[in-house]
């Protein structure tokens, strides 16, 4: 799974097919996150899209709970769209790494 930030263009993600949010969340999240990205790009089984900047509304730190583990995610607001595209749904890497990528994004994207 990858996030490429582009000053001044947008996001592209990339991330495998399937995902840890479609056993959590049911079938219906792993639809509405899947319907709006495009198959192919580098591979069978890989999903990639690409967000204007002037799309994005903002990128933000995000909890769930599963069970007794609190999970933390990136989450990519877009104006116009109802659901949160997630990036990193299947590696869901820890809070540091989390806060990092964060960081990064939005200092390169809001800068």
């Amino acid at each position: 799974e990858s996030v490429l930030v582009l000053r001044g263009l947008g996001i592209q993600t990339r991330s495998s097919r399937g995902s840890f949010w479609a056993g959590f969340f049911g079938s219906d999240y792993y639809y509405y996150q899947s319907r709006w990205w495009a198959w192919g790009g580098w591979g069978w089984g890989h999903q990639t899209r690409f967000i204007p900047t002037e799309k994005i509304r903002d990128v933000l730190i995000n909890e769930a709970f599963r069970g007794f583990e609190v999970r933390y995610y990136l989450v990519v607001l877009v104006e116009g769209e109802e659901d949160v595209v997630v990036l990193f749904p299947r590696l869901l890497p820890r809070r540091k790494i989390v806060e990092a990528v964060w960081r990064g994004v939005r200092g390169c994207l809001f800068e």
